[in-house]
């Protein structure tokens, strides 16, 4: 009876089994902490790239507005001055046949208001990150080339390394008003060479038209 009670109070290699255990329980902690670790820089380097695309897309956008604002004017100069709409029809130029087609490889029937019948207006790159930016014209009774409302679509599309992506939508209005020019005369017939000096034989004296009314 004696042997048995001291192999039943024997105590010793508990120690080890309780270090074991510890080791154990620091090493589960310690791995959760270092995944938790891993996953967070991974959010956080998403997050970065993400953000990246998305001013990246945005720039585009900016810059293709800027691109197009001077040429918009230029391009339009007698639709404004005959007080016609003015339209977006030079940037246009390329667009309609790149639309989606069915499973039966038939063409849909048009790359109206499509951006897939668009034309890549500008392509670039910005920190790492390139961008694109297309123009299509939409749904406005005309065809892919013939803009009838001074409005076009244009999207800015960017992509960053690991794939990210940010795509940036807008309506462009060329919000630009014409005025027919009529009743000019000015100098019409007037002395030799037309040059404004005092042989004019037929100098202004009324300028009613050019400051118009009242």
């Amino acid at each position: 009876m004696q042997n048995t009670n001291t192999i039943l109070h024997n105590e010793n290699g508990s120690v080890i089994i309780v270090a074991l255990t510890m080791l154990v329980i620091l090493t589960i902690i310690g791995f959760s902490a270092s995944n938790n670790a891993t996953v967070e820089m991974h959010l956080s380097t998403n997050t970065l790239l993400y953000e990246r695309a998305f001013y990246a897309a945005e720039s585009g956008m900016e810059h293709a507005v800027g691109l197009l604002s001077i040429p918009f004017v230029k391009q339009n100069t007698a639709n404004l001055a005959s007080g016609a709409t003015a339209d977006w029809d030079f940037a246009l130029v390329g667009a309609g046949d790149n639309f989606p087609v069915d499973g039966s490889g038939t063409p849909m029937p048009d790359g109206v208001g499509d951006f897939d019948g668009g034309v890549a207006w500008l392509v670039s790159q910005l920190d790492g990150v390139s961008y694109t930016v297309t123009l299509w014209n939409n749904n406005d009774g005309g065809t892919p080339t013939d803009d009838t409302d001074g409005m076009i679509y244009a999207r800015s599309v960017a992509i960053g390394p690991r794939g990210a992506v940010c795509r940036i939508e807008t309506l462009l209005n060329g919000n630009a008003i014409g005025q027919a020019i009529n009743g000019y005369t000015a100098q019409e017939g007037a002395g030799s060479g037309k040059s404004y000096t005092s042989n004019d034989s037929q100098a202004m004296t009324d300028f009613t038209d050019q400051l118009g009314s009242p």
